[in-house]
């Protein structure tokens, strides 16, 4: 009689229910363990490739711009205002925090102004770092005369020459810094 079963035969067969139970628990929590720990790899890898840049103001109207992340960085482009510079081959930024780049403007524009680096890394993905440059009057110079000026004496005959005015010399302040670098792909 096959439909009769001995208590032996459900022994086993509850066995290898319970044997298949645990094998299908086993392998969910295996592929559980495998994706939490590539989640974990492609965060270690970003944290990894992180890309930070500093701006630093200096006198004479210079920006310093360090790599501050942990990726070698090539600078491409730079715009401030109406200020920009291309480069044909672009400018190294190695990780190393004693490298920097110095960017001089001549003639500095005067107010608030949007900067922006485009970059590539090691990998030719490409990144733009925005940031902010104040240039600000602080302070007005004129030159004070000591009393009133007499023409020189010569023995030449005398024309007339033209009032020169008084020198304004303003002073300016940079200051600047960077508010985020992102993936950006820039042409």
């Amino acid at each position: 009689m096959e439909g009769n079963r001995t208590g032996v035969e459900v022994e086993i067969m509850m066995l290898e229910y319970i044997k298949t139970i645990f094998i299908g628990i086993t392998a969910m929590a295996g592929i559980y363990f495998g994706w939490k720990q590539y989640q974990i790899n492609k965060r270690m890898k970003e944290l990894a490739d992180y890309v930070a840049v500093s701006i630093i103001p200096l006198p004479g109207f210079q920006l310093q711009i360090k790599n501050v992340g942990r990726i070698n960085l090539y600078l491409h482009k730079w715009e401030v205002a109406s200020l920009q510079e291309t480069y044909v081959k672009p400018w190294l930024l190695p990780v190393d925090a004693k490298s920097s780049i110095n960017l001089s403007f001549s003639s500095p524009p005067v107010g608030q102004h949007l900067l922006k680096l485009y970059l590539t890394d090691e990998n030719n993905r490409k990144f733009l770092t925005t940031g902010e440059v104040v240039i600000e009057p602080v302070g007005v110079q004129i030159p004070h005369s000591s009393g009133p000026s007499q023409p020189p004496i010569s023995d030449q005959p005398t024309s007339s020459s033209p009032q020169v005015s008084p020198q304004i010399n303003v002073a300016l302040r940079m200051r600047a810094w960077a508010y985020k670098t992102e993936r950006y792909d820039w042409i």
